[in-house]
């Protein structure tokens, strides 16, 4: 019995730190908070799902829908409501979510405070009446409390329901419907690469108009919820490549561009602030690739790679932050890199010279091969121009459609001059 028990002990010992060892140790970015790039699964706290109403003002709120965030509302008084939204976990960095809707019987303008809990106020809220549609509130009814990291929304609401939402509604369903659309073209094929880590599918789309491509194109997106910014400047590139024009049709009969468009579907329909439903950041699982659906997009990625036998010229990541940026490999002393630098650079100013009034803001400050992030396996993977491409959480809507359609551009004629 004595040996027995020493036996389970060693083998209990040998699978404890077989599996703690083969962890990389690794350094997140300069803003992340304490745990960011710890990414096994964390507990989270889930929304309670439901209608809320008040008999004596006959004001009605849900959450009741994909893309949803409200944990509490509650009335102050006839005319003020608290919306209060919580992170799914935490710590977080902050990029704090809400979308409800609100109606009445009974026409009636209300003011809301949207309050969080380990996040701050971020995003202009925007206004629909059938989830589609949609504008930013008049900023004439819209203030700031940075004191209380809270703002305050005056609406006026009836029978017809309204949504206000940090950003533009853009869920897995719209995905969906998006990739049927765009799959009607004979040369996009579209394919289930795996399940999410509830069960939704992730599509991946090829666009290609030759068996024997000379290069390879790869796009990820939306590996955080809400940065639906950089999810619209994706769909604008895409639908560029896969145009009808005759830069398009070219470019399509030499390269293939592969395309994973919604990498974290659970946490874009959760409502989450940043992770996925594990509680975890994906874009910090690039190296230990802990989580289901980092992993399904690396070996999707590595595959393509190997069955095409052909290099990979460009990766891009598409992000959201406050402003538009591109983080870029850096140079440094070696030639190869210095190379990948240069060959972004003149992509750079392909888009410059289509767009001379934007400003094309290129910043090497985050450059880091060792961090944790899908740019940075890329570029090590595949050694090309890999960078993540952010658009600013308010930049006009126009706008993002004509810089990322000539961006898309762009890359094109560069590719085809090689």
């Amino acid at each position: 019995m004595k040996n027995l028990f020493i036996l389970v002990l060693f083998v209990t010992l040998i699978f404890f730190f077989g599996c703690s060892s083969s962890q990389k140790t690794i350094k997140g970015l300069s803003y992340d908070p304490p745990g960011s790039v710890i990414t096994t699964d964390k507990k989270i706290e889930l929304q309670h799902k439901r209608t809320i109403s008040f008999s004596t003002t006959k004001v009605f709120a849900s959450n009741e829908f994909d893309g949803g965030k409200l944990n509490d509302f509650y009335k102050i008084n006839d005319t003020l409501y608290a919306a209060e939204m919580y992170a799914e976990n935490a710590p977080i960095n902050n990029s704090a979510w809400f979308s409800f809707k609100l109606w009445s019987p009974v026409e009636q303008s209300i003011n809301i405070i949207l309050k969080y809990r380990d996040g701050s106020h971020r995003y202009i809220p925007k206004l629909s009446y059938d989830g589609e549609l949609w504008r930013a509130v008049d900023t004439s009814n819209y203030s700031l409390d940075t004191a209380n990291n809270s703002a305050i929304v005056k609406l006026k609401i009836g029978s017809d329901t309204l949504w206000i939402s940090a950003q533009e509604l853009f869920t897995s369903n719209i995905y969906n419907k998006w990739i049927d659309e765009l799959s009607q073209n004979k040369f996009v094929k579209k394919e289930k690469i795996g399940n999410s880590a509830l069960g939704k599918p992730i599509v991946k789309i090829e666009i290609s108009e030759t068996e024997n491509p000379t290069g390879l194109i790869y796009i990820i997106g939306r590996q955080h919820p809400p940065e639906v910014t950089g999810a619209f400047a994706l769909k604008h590139f895409v639908e560029t490549i896969a145009g009808n024009s005759e830069l398009a049709g070219e470019f399509r009969k030499k390269y293939k561009t592969v395309v994973i468009p919604l990498v974290n579907p659970d946490g874009v329909d959760m409502g989450h602030w940043r992770h996925n439903s594990k509680g975890v950041d994906l874009n910090r699982d690039w190296v230990n690739f802990n989580q289901r659906e980092t992993k399904i997009v690396k070996e999707s990625l590595l595959k393509i790679r190997e069955e095409d036998d052909v290099s990979v010229l460009f990766c891009i990541d598409f992000h959201s932050t406050q402003k538009d940026v591109f983080y870029i490999t850096a140079k440094d002393s070696t030639e190869e890199v210095d190379e990948i630098y240069n060959q972004t650079i003149l992509w750079f100013d392909k888009i410059r010279k289509k767009n001379p009034d934007y400003f094309v803001n290129i910043d090497p400050s985050l450059n880091n091969p060792d961090s944790p992030t899908s740019d940075s396996w890329m570029f090590n993977t595949f050694n090309c121009p890999a960078l993540t491409y952010e658009l600013g959480d308010e930049t006009p809507r126009e706008s993002i459609k004509q810089t990322s359609s000539s961006a898309a551009e762009a890359l094109m004629e560069l590719l085809l001059e090689k």
